[in-house]
C-alpha cells in the first residue's frame, strides 16, 4: 500500500498537470451524410452516402443534447480538443482515486493509533 506522502506527493503531481492542459472542449465529433430528396441528385442512387460530411459536436448539458455544427477548416482543432478533454478526465480521475486513498491512509492511520492506545490499557500501560 501506498504511504500517506507518496499519496501527497503524487497528488501535488497532478495539480501541477492540471496547470499544463491546452484549451479542451467535452463532446463527440460526428461526419453526418444526407440526402437532399431530389429524385435526380447522386445522393438518390441505392449506396450512395449522400452529401456531406457535415460535421457536428455533441454533448450533453443538464441532461439535454447540445449539438454545435463544426466547420470543415475546424474539424481537426476540435478533435485535439476533444483530446485534451479525454487526457484532462484520466488526470482528474487519478486524483480522485488518489484523495481517496489519501482519506482512507488518514483513517487506517487515526484507527491503528486508537488500536495502540486500547493495547496499552489492556496491559497497564502509563503512556500515551
Amino acid at each position: 500500500m501506498d504511504t500517506l506522502t507518496h499519496l501527497r506527493d503524487h497528488k501535488a503531481q497532478l495539480i501541477q498537470k492540471l496547470l499544463e492542459f491546452k484549451d479542451f472542449r467535452q463532446g463527440t465529433l460526428i461526419a453526418r451524410y444526407r440526402k437532399c430528396g431530389k429524385p435526380y441528385c447522386h445522393c438518390a442512387k441505392p449506396g450512395d452516402p449522400g452529401h456531406g460530411p457535415s460535421w457536428s459536436l455533441t454533448r450533453t448539458i443538464n441532461g439535454k443534447t447540445v449539438t454545435k455544427i463544426i466547420a470543415l477548416s475546424d474539424v481537426e482543432q476540435t478533435k485535439q480538443q476533444i483530446e485534451e478533454y479525454h487526457r484532462f478526465r484520466d488526470v482528474i480521475d487519478d486524483f480522485i482515486e488518489t484523495n481517496t486513498q489519501i482519506c482512507d491512509s488518514m483513517l487506517e492511520q487515526k484507527q491503528n493509533g486508537n488500536d495502540d492506545l486500547k493495547e496499552a490499557e489492556k496491559r497497564g500501560s502509563n503512556r500515551l
